[in-house]
C-alpha cells in the first residue's frame, strides 16, 4: 500500500462540486482557472503546496467530457477507432463523443512558438499567443504568493499556504495584451477532509473482494467526489468518479463500477481519492484584446474552488496468489488454504500443487477412489472378493516396516497380482498426488 496524502486546492472545477449561490448563465464565455494545492501525509509532518493558473479565450474549445454512467458513477470512456488511423492522425472523441481519427498538430515549433492548423489538413508554427489575467496576487496565504504569466510557481515544501477554512483572496492586475481585465475575488476555503476510519485501514478483502468498497469520513457540509483509478492485470488503466453526500459521512464505492472499468480483466491495483470541495463562481468578468485565429469571448467566467483530497493506493495479489480473508495466499502451496480458501490440510500433510498430500490425505483419497464410482473401485472390489488378496491387504495395513511388508507378501503370493493391480491404480490414477510419498516408498 502506498503512502496516503491529503490535498487542498483552489481550482477551476478540477476538484469537482460546486457551492456557488448564483446559477451559471448560458451563452459563450471565456474560462479562467486558479489552482492552489496543499498536500500532507495522513500521519502529519511537513506540508507541501503549489499554485497554478490558466485562462482560455473560449470555453467551447474545451475537450468533450465523454463518460458512461455505471451504478450512478461516471466512467471515463477511451476512444477506439479500431486501429484505422494513419500517419499524422490519432483517435480522439469529437464534440459528440464519437471516436474519430483526427489530425495531430505535429509541426516542430520552438519554445516561443505554438503549433496550430492554418488549414484543416496542415499544421504550422506561430508565435505563442498570451491570454491571461496579468499579475495574480494572493492574500490570506501563510506565504506571500505573486504569479506572473505564464504562471509558473515552484511550490512551498515547508508548510501549507493557508489554514483550514481560511479566508483567501486573489487580485488580478488584468491582461496587458489579451485576456481578463483586472478583478478582485475573495473566497473561503473548505475544511480538511479526513476518512474515518482511514482509507489505509481497508483490507485486501475489502478492495479486491466482490462487495462494494466502504468509505467513511468525518461529515461536513460541502461536496464530495470519489475518484477511482483501476489498473487491470494487463496493465490497462481506467477511471471513474462518483458523487457522495458530505453530511452522511459515508459512501459505498460500487463494485459494479470497478468491474465495468476493468472490462473483464482482473484487478491488479486500485487508487481511491476522496475530495471535499467548495466552489465560488463569477460569471461577469470582462475580457480584453484579440488573438490571431482564435475568438475571444467578451465575458469571462472564473471558478475558485477550495478542495481537500485524501488518496490511497492498494496493490493486489501476485498473479499466482488468491485473496483469502484479508491476505494474499498461494493456494498451490498453502496448507491452510490448499487449492481454495479455507481448505486446510490435516496435521502432518502438506499442500502439493493445490492438493493435500501425506498420510491423512492419502487415506482419505484411497477410501474415495476405492468405493462407489471411484477411479479404482473395480480393482478394489476384485481384491476384496479374493480371500488371499483381502488377507494381504489387511496384513499390510498393520505393518510399520519393510520386514513386516515382505513377510505379508511372502504369506499371500496368490493374491499379490490382484493386490498390485489395485495399488497401481491408486498410485498412477486415483491418488497420484495425495499418496505420492507412500507410493514412492517414502
Amino acid at each position: 500500500m502506498l503512502a496516503r496524502w491529503t490535498s487542498f486546492c483552489v481550482l477551476l472545477a478540477a476538484c469537482g462540486g460546486s457551492n456557488s449561490s448564483n446559477d451559471p448563465p448560458t451563452g459563450p464565455h471565456a474560462m479562467g482557472s486558479i489552482i492552489v494545492t496543499e498536500a500532507h501525509a495522513v500521519t502529519g509532518g511537513t506540508a507541501s503546496s503549489t499554485v497554478a493558473a490558466s485562462f482560455i479565450p473560449d470555453a467551447a474549445t474545451l475537450p468533450a467530457k465523454c463518460t458512461q454512467t455505471v451504478a450512478g458513477c461516471e466512467l471515463a470512456l477511451v476512444p477506439d477507432c479500431g486501429g484505422t488511423c494513419g500517419d499524422h492522425m490519432a483517435c480522439a472523441f469529437d464534440s459528440s463523443c464519437t471516436a474519430k481519427c483526427q489530425r495531430i498538430c505535429d509541426a516542430q515549433c520552438s519554445a516561443t512558438q505554438e503549433c496550430y492548423f492554418p488549414t484543416a489538413t496542415t499544421s504550422a508554427c506561430r508565435d505563442r499567443q498570451s491570454f491571461d489575467a496579468g499579475t495574480l496576487t494572493f492574500s490570506g496565504t501563510t506565504t506571500p504568493v505573486t504569479l506572473f504569466p505564464p504562471y509558473s510557481f515552484a511550490g512551498v515544501s515547508t508548510g501549507s499556504l493557508y489554514a483550514d477554512g481560511a479566508a483567501l483572496g486573489v487580485v488580478a492586475s488584468g491582461a496587458s495584451t489579451a485576456g481578463y481585465t483586472g478583478f478582485t475575488e475573495n473566497f473561503a476555503a473548505t475544511h480538511v477532509f479526513r476518512t474515518s476510519p482511514g482509507l489505509d485501514k481497508l483490507g485486501i478483502s475489502d478492495v479486491f473482494g466482490t462487495g462494494d468498497l466502504p468509505i467513511a469520513w468525518t461529515a461536513g457540509e460541502d461536496d464530495i467526489t470519489i475518484t477511482a483509478t483501476t489498473i487491470s492485470s494487463t496493465g490497462t488503466a481506467a477511471s471513474f468518479t462518483c458523487k457522495g453526500d458530505d453530511k452522511s459521512g459515508k459512501f459505498a464505492l460500487p463494485r459494479q463500477a470497478i468491474t465495468a472499468a476493468l472490462k473483464g480483466k482482473s484487478l491488479k491495483s486500485l487508487t481511491v481519492s476522496v475530495t471535499r470541495s467548495k466552489v465560488q463562481s463569477t460569471y461577469d468578468i470582462a475580457t480584453t484584446g484579440m488573438l490571431s485565429g482564435e475568438e475571444v469571448q467578451p465575458t469571462g467566467w472564473l471558478d475558485l474552488s477550495t478542495s481537500s483530497t485524501e488518496t490511497t493506493s492498494f496493490q493486489g495479489c501476485d498473479n499466482n496468489e488468491t485473496v483469502c480473508g484479508n491476505s494474499c495466499v498461494d493456494t498451490t502451496s498453502s496448507s491452510a488454504n490448499c487449492g481454495s480458501c479455507g481448505n486446510a490440510c490435516a496435521s502432518g500433510d502438506a499442500c502439493d500443487n493445490g492438493t493435500c498430500a501425506g498420510p491423512s490425505a492419502c487415506n482419505s483419497c484411497v477410501g474415495t477412489a476405492s468405493t462407489g464410482a471411484g477411479a479404482c473401485a473395480s480393482a478394489a472390489n476384485a481384491c476384496t472378493g479374493n480371500a488371499d488378496c483381502a488377507a494381504l491387504k489387511s496384513c499390510l495395513a498393520a505393518c510399520n516396516d519393510s520386514t513386516c511388508s515382505q513377510n505379508c507378501t511372502n504369506a499371500h503370493m496368490t493374491g499379490l497380482t490382484i493386490y498390485n493391480t489395485w495399488a497401481n491404480c491408486i498410485c498412477q490414477t486415483g491418488c497420484t498426488t495425495e499418496c505420492a510419498s507412500e507410493c514412492s516408498g517414502g
